[in-house]
């Protein structure tokens, strides 16, 4: 159930009427870019009461309601934006062991993931199963684990002998922890989801068991731990809205099914626009409602959907049975977090569905990103300001909070395989300004015709990728916030995906090679020199032609330690054997590519594979029956005592980090 104290942190802000009221308006931005700022600042409304809050969906829902609902053939509302120290943190809890825990962005700031460790248990729900293992000396021993029937989790958060299970369910049912089924309340052309939270103890962990179960409507978008305190971002549809569509062709009947449609909007609730919840305890009993409070959410100055994007709180060391909440009526979220702030991104509302190609070009080019930001340390979310950068983000690795400012890169390319010959990237700063969050630098013009591969800030440099056919890397310093500059610029090809500082002024890039046509050719492993930010050098790499790595997609399939980088890797090659029947043999090898970072060198010193000794080749149906390729790939990576330990869909294998051998491997 919701705790009542819900702050939002409008101190001071006297509401007099029953309609909408405008925060602030925009405040100027001063830029060092010679090109005129994209966007300003932009504030909230905040509503009275919660007929207010209903006045708004409808006015908004009527005008963009059509013959198919607010979905619809082609529509599209934006969804999550494209969601991503110098080494992997090192616990050592009261395990006694040393261990890395996840690839976190922000150190003390732990994500959600599939594998997750306290030095003495490795927990893991890399196929929907929840697992733990004990760690031996070395070795690794099945101690417990729990099913959750149709429901798979996405990923996992620990703290102490509690473990929370988040995922979710699409297609509008899905089995509740009563037994029950959530049945379709979603509003027609919209994808269903619910998403569910699952309260693990884990003090017996022979018998993990499960406190209790929240289910909310909504599709997650990602989640984070500071100390127990949680906090859980998801993105909710209008439900329950039973449009009509044309009943036969033409325009009347379009004409009329419109109609009907925005009278049904008249006549919608609350109810039909905020997420619900169910709340099951252990033992069965439940409490459902609202998922959030209509006091707390708030609408952009800038119409940016009608979907309900909800910011959810939760202390974990007393479980999920309460939380805090802050809604922003938007569409589709990016989740960076420090330890104190949590930064929500969406994008603004567009109806791709009437442009011609040339409109949507020219309306991608003319696209912003908007970003609110979230006063998490007392663990109530509390909002803070808002503010616009021109262009879409990357992932979470776009921003990042540095002296009280925030620096967001973007790009005016929206995805990933389109390209645009007007397409360029920018790095802007952010500083909050009462409720806004006022552009006071800016540095544009990046990778003209590319768009942004990977972004890393460290301190007062940013370092941003572009691709299409070379690499460039740029050099941003931001010692002077209101004056940020390209100091440095690197072209080589290919491209870095990911990027990772190893100390002493070096950079790992982790990614694909490629030719001068930009055809990318396999995976790319680079170490640079940027000790002068001017003269950002590449100093070495290795390559593997064909295959690529879980990392360039993902950071939290990266491991770092001690002068090792590991990385999944894995690669499948195709021989034709028969020309007349097109038969072909298939290779597959993966493992961990396990590469030494040694001064200005690197090595690629071994695979890691996980049963496997070498590549293998299916020729007949009966090694496919025999050989499972999907167990055998690694997701995540753990060292412990000096032991790495990955972890894939069929079990865990241990090798020593110093000779790479393999221990064990044990299977699920």
């Amino acid at each position: 159930m919701r705790r009542s104290t819900i702050l939002i942190g409008l101190i001071g802000l006297i509401i007099s009427a029953c309609s909408p009221v405008n925060i602030d308006e925009p405040a100027a931005s001063t830029t060092t870019s010679t090109t005129p700022p994209a966007v300003i600042g932009s504030a909230f409304q905040t509503f009275e009461n919660c007929d207010a809050l209903l006045d708004y969906y409808i006015s908004q829902a009527v005008d963009i309601v059509g013959p198919y609902g607010l979905g619809g053939p082609f529509h599209w509302f934006g969804g999550p934006v494209a969601e991503t120290a110098a080494e992997d943190s090192v616990g050592g809890g009261d395990s006694g062991r040393t261990y890395t825990e996840s690839n976190n962005q922000v150190v003390g700031v732990d994500e959600i993931d599939v594998v997750k460790t306290d030095g003495s248990r490795i927990y893991t729900v890399v196929d929907g199963v929840f697992r733990i293992g004990t760690v031996g000396d070395p070795g690794i021993t099945h101690s417990g684990s729990l099913t959750f029937g149709d429901w798979w989790p996405q990923g996992i958060l620990l703290q102490g002998n509690t473990v929370l299970a988040v995922g979710q369910s699409w297609g509008g049912s899905m089995p509740l922890a009563d037994g029950g089924i959530a049945e379709d309340r979603i509003a027609p052309g919209y994808s269903s989801a619910i998403t569910r939270l699952v309260e693990i103890d884990v003090s017996d962990v022979s018998n993990p068991r499960v406190v209790r179960t929240l289910d909310m409507d909504g599709s997650f978008i990602s989640a984070r731990n500071v100390d127990g305190s949680v906090r859980v971002a998801m993105n909710s549809n209008p439900v329950g809205l039973d449009f009509v569509t044309p009943s036969g062709g033409g325009l009347q009947a379009e004409r009329q099914a419109t109609e009907a449609n925005r009278e049904i909007i008249r006549n919608s609730t609350l109810d039909n626009w905020l997420p619900y919840s169910v709340l099951t305890e252990a033992d069965g009993s439940t409490t459902e409602g609202r998922l959030v409070d209509c006091s707390t959410v708030m609408a952009p100055n800038t119409f940016s959907g009608i979907d309900t994007l909800s910011l959810l709180t939760f202390d974990l060391t007393s479980g999920i049975g309460s939380w805090d909440d802050a809604g922003v009526v938007a569409s589709g979220a990016t989740m960076y977090a420090t330890a104190d702030s949590t930064y929500l991104a969406t994008q603004r509302w567009m109806d791709w569905r009437i442009m011609t190609e040339t409109e949507a070009a020219d309306a991608a080019d003319g696209f912003t990103t908007q970003i609110h930001k979230f006063d998490t340390s007392g663990g109530t979310p509390r909002y803070v300001a808002s503010g616009e950068v021109g262009g879409f983000l990357l992932n979470q690795f776009a921003m990042d909070e540095y002296d009280g400012d925030l620096r967001v890169a973007s790009t005016t390319s929206p995805g990933d395989m389109w390209f645009s010959n007007d397409s360029e990237s920018r790095v802007t700063v952010l500083r909050p300004t009462g409720d806004t969050l006022q552009q006071i630098g800016l540095v544009d013009g990046l990778g003209l015709t590319e768009r942004i591969f990977a972004v890393r800030f460290m301190g007062d440099l940013g370092y941003v990728v572009t691709f299409r056919q070379t690499d460039p890397l740029y050099v941003v310093n931001l010692s002077d916030p209101t004056a940020p500059a390209v100091v440095g610029e690197l072209k080589i090809p290919g491209y870095s995906a990911y990027l990772h500082p190893v100390g002493d002024g070096r950079l790992l890039g982790v990614g694909q090679d490629a030719d001068s046509e930009g055809r990318v050719l396999g995976t790319q492993i680079s170490l640079f020199d940027v000790t002068d930010p001017a003269n950002p050098q590449r100093i070495d790499q290795v390559t593997l032609e064909g295959g690529w790595s879980q990392a360039e997609g993902n950071h939290l399939a990266f491991t770092y330690v001690d002068g090792t980088a590991l990385a999944p890797f894995e690669k499948w090659t195709w021989e034709v054997v028969d020309e007349q029947t097109g038969k072909a043999d298939s290779t597959f090898d993966a493992g961990v590519l396990a590469i030494r970072v040694s001064g200005d060198t690197l090595s690629l010193d071994g695979i890691l594979r996980t049963e496997l000794d070498s590549e293998v080749t299916f020729q007949s149906d009966a090694d496919w029956g025999r050989i499972d390729p999907y167990r055998m790939v690694p997701q995540r990576t753990i060292v412990i005592d000096g032991y790495v330990y990955t972890v894939t869909a069929g079990g865990i294998a241990i090798h020593d980090i110093d000779t790479l051998t393999r221990v064990t491997f044990q299977r699920f």
